[in-house]
Parts: structure tokens; C-alpha cells; sequence
């Protein structure tokens, strides 16, 4: 009776931790620590990429920090092949595992020139990576791959354009002008408590276009909210021009338009479809 009663107390112990409070697994953690392999065989692969395109004959031995070098079949130059410069880690992925060793591929792109006067022409490699023991290791040689590509259009959403008169437009002119060129008075232009703050040093701001997303309302909704772009022309402290583009939200406070915040993105038509870019011939 007591080992019954025993195993029924631990069996039903069980299916609580079972059912009722399982193990979750650590995903913070373990994006982390992905995160943190990743970095750690991006920078290894564009190290390699650079020291292997510039490597000279006498620098051999250079490279087996690396990779294990074959004793025989590489043929390396008197003098570095390329000028390399600006090396870039672009996508990490994981490939698998092989036993307690994790696989990786990465893409690094870099500026070469075959003299230093010369033009820079951005190429990309491909380098496996094993980490063993939180130890990378290249798995080969670097694979000279393809660019990305150009990618596509879109077509924005900002289809009301907006002339000198609109309130919304002066409202907007008057924030730019502000945010870059002055040191006080940006609370004139936008929204208590926005996270904004002038930037200046600009000798001058101008609007030069802007438009909504929409239709500015006669009777606008206090909170309510238009998304603006406002294509800009500055002139740096050294009468440099400069062109820039601010998408924007507006909101109506207390019947007034106000900046609320500077979009991280421009708004993108709802029914926009991608239109790719022709690659340019060589």
C-alpha cells in the first residue's frame, strides 16, 4: 500500500510538470548565443577573405591561422593580388552540425582594386566555417559568389501632394528648417513628449515637395494622423548641398498639426507589388 500510494503521489507529480508547468526551453538565451556565434564567424570569415586576397608567397604561413594549408597546389603571388578594403560581413548562416561542431557559411564583401589608384569594385566570397569548441575554423577556401542583386521598386503611398499654402505644409517646413538648422524652438512643431531633438549645424533647410497618404481632413479628429514626405534641400556649414527625404507622421493636437515622429520607413502602397530592378550590363 505505501509503494502504491507512493507511486501514484510521484505519477501525478509528474503529469503536473508534465502538463501543467513544463520545461520551457530558453529562447533569449539561446538567441544569444547565436547571435554572439554568428558575430564571431562573421569577423573570422572577413578576416580570412582579407588576409587570403592579399596574401604573398612569403606570407603562406599566414593563412594557417586559418585553414590547414595543402602541402602542395597553392600558388600564391609575389605581391598581393588586390587592394582590399572596407570588408563587410553580410548574411551568417547555420548549416548544420556534425557531431558537437556547428556549420556555418558566410558572405563577406569587400572594395578590390589591383593597385591603389585604381577604381574599387565591390566582390563577395562565400566562406564555410566550423565552430568547434567555440573555436572557428574555416572548412575551405573562400568561393568568389554573385552580388546580391539590384532588387525591386516600390511604389510609395504618399499620392496627395501638399502646396505652400496647406497648413500641414508649413507646419512640416517649419520642423525641418528647425530640426536641422537651430538649437531651440523645435516644441513649436511637434508633439509634447516626442522623442525629438534638433539636430542643427545646417546653413539652411527647404522643403522642396511634400505629400500625405491621404487627403488632408477639413475637420480633422484630435489624435488623428497623416503620414507625410518631405523631400528636403540643406546646405551643409560649408554651402555643400545635401539632399535629403523625411517621412513623417503628423497628428491634430488641440486643432493644430504637430510632428509626431520621424517614420523608420516610408509608407508603402497597400497594393503595391515589387517591380525588380534590371541588372546593369557590364
Amino acid at each position: 500500500m505505501v509503494a502504491l500510494t507512493a507511486a501514484a503521489v510521484f505519477g501525478a507529480a509528474a503529469g503536473c510538470k508534465v502538463f501543467l508547468a513544463p520545461d520551457r526551453p530558453d529562447f533569449i538565451g539561446i538567441a544569444q548565443r547565436e547571435r554572439n556565434q554568428q558575430s564571431v564567424v562573421g569577423a573570422f570569415a572577413s578576416d580570412f577573405v582579407v588576409a587570403w586576397r592579399t596574401a604573398t608567397a612569403t606570407q603562406r604561413d599566414n593563412l594557417s591561422r586559418f585553414i590547414t594549408l595543402p602541402e602542395q597546389g597553392l600558388a600564391l603571388p609575389s605581391t598581393p593580388a588586390a587592394v582590399i578594403t572596407a570588408p563587410q560581413v553580410g548574411p551568417v548562416l547555420e548549416m548544420g552540425t556534425l557531431g558537437d561542431t556547428e556549420l556555418y557559411t558566410a558572405v563577406i564583401s569587400v572594395n578590390e582594386r589591383p593597385y591603389a589608384s585604381a577604381q574599387p569594385t565591390r566582390s563577395f566570397y562565400q566562406v564555410p566555417v566550423s565552430v568547434w569548441n567555440r573555436q572557428p575554423r574555416a572548412l575551405d577556401f573562400p568561393a568568389q559568389i554573385n552580388d546580391p542583386g539590384p532588387g525591386a521598386d516600390f511604389a510609395l503611398a504618399y499620392r496627395h501632394a501638399l502646396g505652400p499654402q496647406s497648413p500641414v505644409f508649413a507646419v512640416v517646413a517649419g520642423f525641418i528648417r528647425t530640426y536641422l538648422t537651430a538649437t531651440t524652438g523645435l516644441d513649436r512643431y511637434v508633439v509634447a513628449g516626442a522623442p525629438l531633438r534638433p539636430i542643427g549645424g545646417y546653413q539652411s533647410a527647404v522643403v522642396s515637395t511634400a505629400a500625405a497618404d491621404r487627403s488632408v481632413p477639413e475637420a480633422p479628429q484630435p489624435g488623428e494622423q497623416l503620414h507625410i514626405r518631405a523631400t528636403v534641400i540643406a546646405q551643409t556649414s560649408q554651402f555643400a548641398t545635401v539632399n535629403l527625404v523625411y517621412p513623417l507622421t503628423i497628428e491634430n493636437s488641440g486643432g493644430t498639426w504637430m510632428v509626431a515622429a520621424i517614420d523608420l520607413i516610408p509608407q508603402v502602397g497597400g497594393h503595391s507589388e515589387p517591380d525588380p530592378v534590371a541588372k546593369p550590363q557590364n
